[in-house]
This record gives C-alpha cells, structure tokens and sequence, in this order.
C-alpha cells in the first residue's frame, strides 16, 4: 500500500501547488510563449476551476471523472506539462497504461525537467511488460543527475525521489531485493 499511499500524496502535493500557483496568477499554458491560462468565457468555469476539480476527483478515486476534467483542460491548452501528466496518472488509475504513455511523453516535451513524468512513463512501462524502456527512462533521470552533480549543484528532491522510485520498481520487476529508503 506504500504505492497507493505515495500516489495520493503526490496529488495532494500537486493540488496544493497548482492552487497557489494559479491563484497568484502565475501558471502559462506550459510548453513556453507565456500566455495565461484562458478562461472558458460564458460565464463557465475557469479553465483553473476545471482542473482542480480534476485534482480533487483524482484524489478521491474518480480516475474517469479527472480524466474528463483534464480532458477539458487540455482542448483549450494542449501543451500543458501538468495537465498532461495529470492525464496520464488518471488514466494509470484506469489501468490504462498505453493510453497513460501518450500523455507522460507529452509532459515531458512540454518540461523536460519534469521528473515525475519520467518516473511515471517508467512505471507504465514496466506495467506493460517492457523493462527495456522503463530503463530507458530511469537512464534519462540518471543524466539529470548527472548533470547536477558535475555542475556542484544539489540536485531537486523530487529529481532524487523520482529516480529511487523507478529504480525500486525496476528492481523489484527484476526480482532484485530493494532498499526500504528507494521505497519511499
């Protein structure tokens, strides 16, 4: 149940964040050019509104009713890093892990640092039975790593963290024993 516990502290964390984040009107539309996350218009819901609403369905266990949620969300902002991911941990909810793959592939080309979408992809993959890409993934977070450590720089806790992950889960998948401090 540490998967489970750690999937909805990780949405909570991910609500949180994106709360202050658009409530200080400090979130673009992702993927660059700096455009503020339009409204619906016509008296709806925001497009802020909707995708809390997706958050909070998430952390309930309403995988499909997030997913339309972020659906939603993404007709009007495709290149969202976070919704897309978002998208993707919805529809992992749904066990739906080739259609989640689509979605943590875009993340990551909206944010290449966005290391849970490494992780994530990684996870999928090893769901669907190919641990030679979920490696794959696990080498790419290796190079951020990499990167921060040759620059003499502390590298992101969730850079860190998400590594762990995907190494423990690989590990375990290979039947190899895994540390309880990779398991977090």
């Amino acid at each position: 149940m540490p998967a489970v516990r750690s999937f909805f502290l990780i949405v909570v964390g991910l609500l949180f964040s994106v709360q202050i984040a658009f409530g200080a009107g400090g979130v673009d539309g992702g993927g660059g050019g700096g455009n503020m996350v339009p409204a619906l218009g016509r008296g709806g819901p925001s497009l802020p509104q909707i995708f809390s609403e997706g958050v909070s369905f998430l952390a309930d266990g309403e995988c499909k009713r997030a997913e339309k949620k972020f659906i939603a969300v993404l007709k009007k902002v495709p290149r969202n890093s976070e919704t897309n991911y978002l998208r993707g941990i919805s529809l992992q909810c749904q066990r739906r892990h080739k259609f989640a793959t689509r979605y943590f592939k875009r993340a990551k080309r909206d944010d290449a640092q966005f290391y849970q979408a490494y992780e994530a992809l990684g996870i999928s993959y090893l769901t669907l039975e190919r641990p030679d890409l979920a490696e794959r993934e696990l080498k790419e977070l290796e190079v951020f790593k990499e990167l921060c450590q040759l620059g003499n720089r502390v590298c992101p806790a969730v850079l860190l963290k998400s590594h762990r992950k995907l190494l423990a889960a690989l590990k375990r998948t290979a039947g190899q024993p895994v540390d309880s401090a990779d398991d977090d």
